[in-house]
């Protein structure tokens, strides 16, 4: 499919029709508007489309690329950052990094040195904004790499404020991919080297991220509810201070990270006040990232309001579902829906979503997401009371399990499955162990409580 029909698969209906006020040539008009109505159907093919507009395929991609570049005018102006983040957006990523080779082209043909350097540190913050599945590193080292090289004698303050950058990131993208046995002595030997190296500076930026680096080293790699929220703190107050612009997405990057703190640190209520007045300031912004919108609702399940979790879902994740099919962010989205359904005792509707979640491939998800799914998917066993079911799941999950004995995040999850068992057995006829109420409880704290709360209800 081509660059244009595939951003125009992602446009609502009134930014469809926003289009109508562009500028085109005759010929123009009738290729957009035939490629509109070609869009709009599922069985959509360019070739099918190419033969109707009777182009030869050059001509065809011609017309294409100029269409697109006046679609992306038309809703962003043109600039660089408001092209790149509105493809980020809609995750078209592959789109993103089309355009930005364009781009790219097209200043170092013009030689236009300083367009060029904010070019690339541009993309370089986009890049560490991507899915876990895209390979952020290498994206973003790439592209640090050109950025630094462009300035030719970069001082000390940037060097340092790129090098921390990428290194916030891989503490991420580490813990997503299961590996945070092994890489967090390397972690707490560099924020201890950079603790060193940063006495005395007054690098805003640096400052800011090294802070970033701990606040996210506490959520993934500890239950350190204290040092999360103090490091998010701290961000705070250095961003607050700093007389370097360091881009508001961040500020509320850390304000939405700190309801999720208070998640953690079982401040429920206080989370959900949190990111209820965080939408109310910022939900433009907060749109821009779907992980906001997921968050809101997973805080609202924890807190029994479903319907609030209910309507965000619905107004803002449900919908890209069929749009974007193999955006990753929508096996998260699958997974809470079943879990909101299985509260609301729609089973229909959360074995709808289960399915969606179960068609995906090991090597588009992370560790933990098929973790989490294992789970939900075995709980539902339980509360449609088909033990059979769920104890053919259980056996199969607990071989999963112990294939990867050697990752402590994998072991954190096996007291879930070890509590699926026992409530099987005692739906069953069997008395619960003498521990299981303590176990149960150790579920009733944090993120947690999302799952915990599902067993109790399997209980009742």
């Amino acid at each position: 499919m081509s660059l244009l029909s595939d951003f125009l698969r992602t446009l609502k209906d009134e930014e469809i029709s926003s289009l109508k006020n562009i500028s085109f040539t005759d010929r123009e008009r009738d290729a957009f508007l035939k490629t509109v109505l070609f869009v709009a159907h599922k069985n959509f093919a360019d070739a099918a489309l190419q033969q109707e507009l009777k182009m030869t395929k050059a001509h065809f991609d011609k017309m294409n690329s100029v269409l697109l570049d006046k679609v992306y005018s038309h809703h962003t102006g043109g600039e660089d950052a408001k092209v790149l983040y509105l493809l980020w957006e809609k995750g078209l990523y592959d789109h993103l990094f089309h355009e930005a080779r364009v781009r790219e082209r097209r200043y170092l043909k013009a030689e236009d040195t300083k367009t060029l350097a904010e070019f690339y540190r541009l993309v370089f913050g986009v890049t560490l904004r991507l899915p876990i599945t895209l390979n952020r590193i290498e994206y973003a080292d790439v592209y640090g790499k050109k950025y630094l090289k462009t300035l030719k004698k970069p001082g000390e303050e940037t060097l340092w404020e790129i090098e921390i950058m990428k290194f916030w990131n891989t503490v991420f993208y580490k813990s997503a991919h299961g590996e945070m046995k092994a890489y967090e002595p390397v972690i707490l030997s560099t924020l201890k080297k950079w603790e060193s190296k940063l006495v005395g500076k007054k690098y805003s930026a640096c400052l800011f991220f090294y802070w970033m680096s701990w606040s996210t080293y506490y959520e993934y790699y500890t239950h350190n509810f204290q040092g999360w929220s103090t490091a998010l703190e701290n961000c705070l107050r250095i961003f607050d201070s700093s007389k370097k612009d360091l881009g508001e997405n961040y500020r509320i990057y850390v304000l939405t990270k700190l309801a999720t703190a208070y998640c953690q640190g079982n401040f429920f209520k206080e989370s959900l006040q949190m990111y209820r007045e965080a939408f109310a300031k910022y939900k433009k912004q907060l749109l821009r990232n779907l992980y906001h919108p997921l968050m809101f609702s997973i805080i609202a399940i924890i807190n029994h309001k479903f319907d609030d979790a209910e309507k965000m879902l619905e107004s803002f994740l449900i919908p890209r579902l069929s749009k974007f099919p193999e955006e990753s962010l929508n096996f998260d989205i699958e997974r809470n829906c079943a879990i909101l359904y299985m509260h609301k005792n729609d089973f229909e509707k959360a074995a709808h979503y289960l399915q969606l979640g179960q068609q995906w491939n090991k090597t588009q998800i992370s560790l933990l997401g098929d973790i989490l799914q294992r789970m939900v998917h075995n709980i539902h066993f339980l509360l449609v009371k088909d033990f059979d079911t769920a104890a053919a799941l259980l056996r199969k999950n607990k071989k999963f399990l112990g294939s990867k004995q050697k990752d402590a995040m994998v072991m954190e999850y096996v007291v879930v499955f070890t509590l699926i068992g026992d409530i099987i057995r005692y739906k069953r006829g069997k008395k619960f162990p003498q521990d299981f109420q303590q176990r149960l409880d150790s579920l009733q704290t944090g993120i947690m409580k999302l799952y915990g709360d599902l067993l109790v209800k399997a209980i009742a």
